[in-house]
């Protein structure tokens, strides 16, 4: 599968607002810059054209730097490259859907009654955006698993075991009050609309060399306007 890559810079949103103002939710999806990078590569070169994008947009002259990723392994050592030398401060982020995936997996085990499973996850969603990674894994330990089927303790084991080694990116109670995104939603449309609307259609076939190609002119048009400009400009006058 092709990597995706995005560096993105959307206005904070305004704590003020509850959750389900319809202000708050524009205000979520405005996004004034953006820069796509895609294609089927190893990680290594991913990592270095998301480099050379931070490094056109000016990274060191930013504050702080939010770098968002699912769990994936390695994937927070590879965004640590990506702005390594270019960031005064780069705050980790686990994309709050992942952590709700691998609560919903360990929910449908535990929990029989759909209704009951639905109000589990409803409150542990609600405690991990009030109160943080930590705190939940706190709460979780609690639990009375004496009586339970060892498939229900395995998936309890592995859902503590993921929580703590990303506890250290989950203080989603901060990354809220300072207006920050918590999920990844840019970067799974970004996918869609990069790789899935145009190469996953009705009888395609792609070969690697191709793939690549067409992700990059495909990331590059998806990107901010100018940069798709810029490059037939520079085509034509080459």
């Amino acid at each position: 599968m092709p990597w995706v890559g995005v560096v993105f810079n959307p206005p904070p949103m305004d704590s003020s607002l509850e959750p389900n103002d319809s202000r708050r939710k524009r205000r979520r999806q405005r996004i004034v810059q953006s820069r796509c990078v895609s294609g089927l590569m190893s990680l290594e070169e991913i990592i270095q054209q998301l480099h050379n994008e931070c490094r056109s947009v000016g990274l060191k002259d930013a504050d702080i730097v939010v770098a968002l990723s699912d769990g994936g392994n390695g994937l927070e050592n590879a965004l640590l490259n990506v702005v390594s030398g270019q960031v005064r401060e780069v705050v980790f982020v686990l994309d709050f859907w992942h952590a709700a995936d691998h609560l919903q997996q360990f929910a449908n085990v535990w929990v029989t009654n759909e209704q009951d499973r639905k109000d589990q996850m409803e409150t542990w969603s609600h405690h991990l955006k009030q109160h943080g990674g930590e705190s939940l894994v706190q709460q979780l330990q609690q639990l009375d698993l004496s009586s339970a089927s060892k498939s229900v303790r395995e998936e309890h084991d592995k859902l503590l075991n993921y929580l703590r080694s990303n506890i250290h990116r989950m203080d989603y109670p901060l990354y809220l009050s300072n207006g920050w995104q918590i999920g990844s939603g840019k970067v799974e449309s970004s996918c869609k609309s990069i790789v899935g609307c145009r190469l996953k259609g009705p009888g395609m076939r792609w070969r690697p060399h191709g793939t690549t190609a067409l992700c990059q002119l495909r990331a590059l048009f998806k990107s901010e306007p100018k940069l798709w400009a810029n490059y037939w400009t520079k085509i034509i006058n080459a």
